[in-house]
């Protein structure tokens, strides 16, 4: 359970345990536990080594640890070798990594009226932030920057999810996309920020002089790839070449922080294999270096989860019990899927049955995500496998998916075959 939901449920035996009399008294415990629960920004889902926070009104900081909770005002630090993972009530998620210092509050209200999605400044270090598709129930993620500047994060369902990073620089801050695409509003402003590309927040949206790929873009292995391990297992890293690059600088660690490295190497290709010691999991990352030797950012660390026996729990989205939106704009759907490592080909396999056994779709693909243009209105069920003989299942249980009868909508029947 999350720990939003813990939360909750907590709140529930609490009004549970004063009986079905409900007096004055009651009322206001009720009132006060719904005041005290929608006060709630942020929790954290994940702390490792020193994590602080200082709280509203308060001067001082305290640790904290995995299952705390944080309200607008409270600041979040990471010391040396620590990293935090902040789950945003408005939607989405921030990895803070070491020596990283944010602010999370809610948007202010605007005429009196009530404003949702989460506000996060970085006031030091680096975030790697994730917006999935479905995420944004409350309202956009919002970023705060210098000078009073606030862009507004969200992402399309057509295009995925998307993880980015917000690094603060000697000159402000910057926004870097690795995967999907990000959608971003500032007042009357609008652009869009693909994989690859970055841009200075400070200088405003209408600003394209520095957009490119100031890192490698990773390849492969995929985000969070699962990798069943044996004792001559390597696994290849492949990123993609950048201009003006003479050498790369290849990092493998044990935490987010890399401050426990088994990898620091230089290589002149755009390829490294990498021997895990022993079942884990691992960070890496990848730098380019100049004709100089100086070393540019590096690109965004990727885990790599090494287990003793394969996974079968890999789907990422819809999540089970999915309903897709009514609206004719978002009848596109997005499947993805953590990797397996290597370059395989994968099966996914879309069925009216929970046993995926009369499948009405089957598509193989070589990336982690597949979209579907609009499904006929029904109950489906969905899974992945990894297209070998026999067939290797990435789910242990096929997600189920409803698409509701949207009025003047037209779908394709995909159980009809003209319809293929």
């Amino acid at each position: 359970m999350s720990t939003r939901g813990q939360a909750m449920a907590a709140a529930v035996l609490m009004l549970s345990g004063v009986g079905c009399s409900r007096t004055s008294e009651d009322v206001s415990v009720s009132e006060a536990v719904s005041r005290e629960l929608e006060a709630i920004v942020a929790t954290c889902a994940v702390a490792q080594g020193p994590v602080d926070t200082m709280r509203t009104a308060r001067s001082f900081w305290e640790p904290f640890e995995a299952g705390a909770t944080f309200r607008s005002g409270d600041w979040v630090r990471t010391g040396a070798a620590a990293s935090a993972r902040i789950e945003l009530r408005g939607g989405g998620r921030f990895e803070l990594e070491e020596r990283t210092v944010v602010l999370v509050e809610r948007p202010t209200p605007v005429d009196g009226g009530v404003t949702g999605g989460s506000v996060v400044a970085l006031e030091s270090g680096t975030a790697r932030g994730v917006l999935p598709v479905d995420a944004l129930r409350d309202g956009p993620l919002v970023l705060k920057g210098d000078d009073g500047r606030q862009v507004e994060l969200t992402v399309d369902a057509h295009d995925g999810p998307a993880e980015f990073r917000v690094t603060r620089t000697a000159s402000g801050l910057q926004l870097s996309v690795s995967r999907g695409r990000l959608l971003l509003s500032e007042g009357a402003h609008r652009r869009t920020l693909d994989a690859g590309n970055w841009l200075e927040v400070a200088r405003g949206l209408e600003d394209t002089e520095h957009d490119g790929p100031p890192f490698p873009a990773s390849l492969s292995p995929g985000v969070d790839a699962r990798i069943e391990w044996n004792p001559g297992l390597g696994i290849p890293l492949a990123w993609k070449a950048l201009d003006g690059a003479r050498r790369y600088q290849v990092q493998v660690a044990r935490d987010l922080g890399f401050a426990h490295r088994v990898v620091d190497t230089q290589v002149e290709g755009t390829g490294f294999s990498f021997i895990p010691p022993e079942p884990g999991m691992f960070v890496w990352r990848v730098s380019a270096l100049d004709a100089r030797d100086r070393p540019g950012e590096s690109g965004f660390a990727r885990r790599i989860y090494v287990d003793r026996k394969r996974q079968r729990a890999l789907l990422i989205a819809p999540r089970d019990d999915y309903q897709a939106p009514e609206d004719a704009a978002a009848q596109d759907i997005v499947f993805a899927w953590q990797s397996i490592g290597g370059e395989p080909r994968y099966r996914l396999v879309l069925a009216r049955d929970q046993n995926l056994r009369h499948p009405v779709l089957v598509l193989e693909s070589s990336t982690q995500q597949v979209v579907l243009p609009g499904l006929a209105p029904g109950e489906y069920f969905w899974g992945v496998y990894v297209a070998e003989e026999p067939p290797s299942p990435l789910f242990q249980k096929a997600r189920r998916l409803v698409v509701p009868a949207t009025p003047g909508a037209s779908r394709r029947d995909l159980s009809n075959p003209a319809d293929l």
